[in-house]
């Protein structure tokens, strides 16, 4: 299946065509040149090759084609690049006989034939469909996001898988039964059924609300358990939707749950995407940032939904993006306003939506008792949110707004501001893993290395190889260079990627120069450490001749470091 669907994917799509979706490319030579969308950067190191039909970062070290590519920045599988790629070149795959699959596809087999029983059940369930279309929502609408019911009987979704061939195991690791004293039953019964799917689009998980059942102590909603195919930290409800829209939009709305993102997509809001029992963590913002830094928070309107829009705007301010409040008449939610027909009410609310830090000053106001009272809810409450903002730009012109709200000076906040001490907003943000592949996976050390033993190798060589080799050795020791230098000198497959990158003596001489730079910020910055530790240790012995020399050590390495800063 891999080879043949792969080559016709490949003679439809090109490299440039597909990353230039998620990348600003300009030509460099005959390639092509952007900021990674794998890591922050300020000097583009991405670079496309339409020669080589590849990609390369010479920043963090990811590469490949657009099977990978898309695979590391949708976080998919091969299969599920596949079936994306596949459905943009409208190319059908074709599944050879005999290929065996793995459990993956088992499962991935079961949560499609279960999303069908379940869709079958509802057309079956004339009370249910009635609630939906009271919610607001067409019978089109319906059938688009698959919505089913799920039977109260104690196994009915079980049997079915059981009578269609699959295995109990399988149908366990799908998330979809218990096991009891009895045997196993379905953990969804009497529930209105959302599937959940992934970037590829296909159903990884359910969410149920109970429903014809409201004293069912299992709670309102419940949704899937982790499993091999679904991580709630990693999936977006409607992202699959939604990445098209967003990046079109240039923005992303967020909403709380699953018939808010239904109502918004009905409305032709299609750039709106849902949280699912859990808070926006770093993944979740991951795939935001590579459509758009612009988000527009409308979470219900009460005293939850406006603490749960602080935690997820507080975990996007700190990854760079501007971020919007939308704000709902209090105890409305998105569906409930667009149920009722309010859809331009719903547009002028998103088209007024204000930045976090407007909308809480305003909020503050209003349910301050005194101007007391106000300054010393600002200075708690929302202090925290300028700590987050990214842009030191941007930081200052809060800083300025919340100073004139408060009525003291711009000096009195950021005294305030230098008194806390950054914290996680959320436990689950953890700084992104930078995926790695083959060569790509070398550091820039190593990297470095095979430019010089790469160049070393050609008659018509693009850099002065004896300077370069100074260069190396100056960062990493002679004996450093030497060390890696044996190491890698067998590796051949360097020299097709840089190939592919490198075709003119400037864009080398960039890469080489930043990635120099680097490794020298690194240097500096262990003897920075080292000169700190010193400096102790001389200030414990009173020896005054040692601080002094330690300190001006300190105050030579950071002017280095500094003019380092100004080039990186």
């Amino acid at each position: 299946m891999a080879s043949q669907n792969t080559q016709n994917i490949k003679e439809r799509l090109s490299i440039e065509e597909v990353v230039g979706q998620y990348v600003e490319l300009k030509p460099a030579g005959t390639s092509l040149k952007g900021r990674c969308p794998f890591h922050a950067e300020k000097t583009p190191s991405f670079m496309v090759s339409p020669m080589r039909q590849n990609y390369h970062c010479f920043g963090c070290g990811v590469g490949g084609d657009i099977f990978t590519f898309v695979q590391e920045i949708e976080g998919l599988d091969f299969k599920g690049a596949l079936k994306t790629l596949a459905d943009k070149a409208g190319i059908e795959l074709v599944y050879e006989k005999g290929v065996q699959r793995d459990d993956n596809d088992a499962l991935f087999s079961i949560l499609e034939s279960v999303t069908q029983y379940y869709t079958e059940n509802l057309k079956q369930n004339t009370k249910a469909v009635n609630y939906l279309q009271e919610r607001g929502l067409t019978d089109e609408t319906i059938d688009s996001f698959r919505i089913g019911f799920a039977l109260d009987g104690w196994s009915g979704a079980y049997d079915y898988l059981k009578g269609v061939g699959f295995s109990e195991k399988n149908i366990e690791q799908a998330g979809l039964i218990k096991k009891g004293s009895k045997g196993s039953y379905d953990r969804f019964r009497s529930r209105i059924m959302f599937p959940i799917a992934d970037s590829a689009g296909r159903i990884v998980a359910f969410s149920g609300r109970i429903f014809d059942k409201e004293d069912d102590n299992t709670g309102k909603y419940i949704n899937s358990p982790e499993t091999p195919l679904y991580h709630k930290s990693k999936i977006l409800y409607g992202y699959d939707r939604a990445r098209q829209a967003i990046r079109k939009a240039n923005f992303a709305v967020l909403v709380e749950g699953q018939m808010d993102l239904i109502a918004t997509h009905q409305a032709k809001y299609n750039n709106a995407v849902a949280l699912s029992g859990t808070a926006l963590t770093s993944e979740h913002i991951t795939l935001l940032g590579r459509m758009s830094k612009n988000l527009c928070i409308a979470l219900d309107a009460d005293a939850a939904g406006i603490a749960s829009a602080g935690k997820s705007a507080r975990a996007a301010l700190s990854a760079g993006f501007d971020v919007k409040i939308a704000a709902l008449p209090e105890g409305t939610d998105p569906a409930d306003m667009l149920a009722s027909g309010e859809i331009e009410a719903w547009k002028k609310t998103i088209k007024d939506s204000q930045h976090i830090i407007d909308f809480l000053l305003q909020l503050c106001r209003r349910k301050s008792k005194d101007e007391r009272a106000f300054k010393l809810t600002v200075q708690k409450e929302i202090l925290p949110y300028l700590l987050d903002i990214e842009s030191e730009i941007d930081k200052s012109h809060f800083v300025q707004k919340v100073a004139a709200q408060l009525s003291v000076g711009e000096e009195a906040v950021r005294r305030e501001l230098s008194k806390l001490k950054a914290v996680p907003v959320n436990e689950g943000i953890q700084p992104q893993t930078i995926p790695t592949k083959d060569v790509a996976s070398l550091g820039a050390e190593e990297e470095l290395v095979l430019m010089y033993l790469w160049q070393q190798g050609l008659d018509d060589q693009l850099v002065d190889c004896k300077r370069l080799k100074i260069q190396i050795e100056e960062a990493l020791t002679p004996i450093g260079f030497k060390a890696l230098e044996e190491k890698l000198a067998g590796n051949k497959e360097a020299a097709f990627t840089f190939e592919a990158l490198y075709h003119d003596e400037d864009s080398m001489k960039r890469a080489i120069n930043e990635l120099i730079e680097r490794l020298l910020k690194r240097g500096l910055q262990k003897e920075l450490d080292d000169a700190s530790i010193a400096i102790r240790k001389a200030e414990s012995e009173d020896n005054k001749k040692d601080i002094a020399a330690y300190e001006q050590k300190h105050q030579d390495i950071l002017e280095k470091l500094r003019k380092l800063d100004s080039h990186l």
